[in-house]
């Protein structure tokens, strides 16, 4: 199973029928549909767009963007906080990256939380990922920082 996180906006697309619902009874989590891909019900309605001096999903906008949601996201520097639910400023995640490196991917036994720092102190912004179930662990083959 793939997962995807574009500026803190998740998205979730199954290879296998059942993958899904396999993955939210084996971490607790709630995943809906939207067109293609699932996402965490928090994000389904997530705007397109976000003024400045607003709000977007609960956090604050600091500068006026169209665009997808994950592109809304990034200009105003928000990341969502499944642990808690929230769409948050990314500097406000002071959690550190828990990975192991082997081959050409990073190894992990759950979700890097966007804004994730490292140990050389850059932040986690995107990450491209998959879920093997036979190994219990997700293959991390791109994280980008900034």
């Amino acid at each position: 199973m793939k997962v995807n996180c574009l500026h803190g906006y998740f998205k979730f697309f199954d290879s296998k029928s059942g993958q899904i619902s396999d993955f939210m009874s084996l971490f607790d989590l709630e995943l809906v549909r939207q067109n293609d891909f699932y996402t965490f019900p928090f994000l389904l309605d997530a705007p397109t767009y976000g003024i400045k001096g607003g709000e977007f999903l609960g956090a604050a906008v600091t500068k006026t963007f169209e665009g997808e949601p994950q592109d809304v996201m990034r200009e105003n520097d928000l990341v969502y906080n499944f642990l808690t639910e929230t769409v948050v400023p990314v500097n406000s995640i002071t959690q550190r990256m828990d990975v192991s490196q082997a081959q050409n991917y990073f190894l992990s036994s759950g979700l890097i939380l966007p804004g994730s720092l490292t140990d050389g102190g850059f932040r986690v912004r995107d990450y491209a990922a998959w879920y093997d179930f036979g190994s219990e662990t997700f293959k991390y083959a791109e994280i980008n920082f900034e």
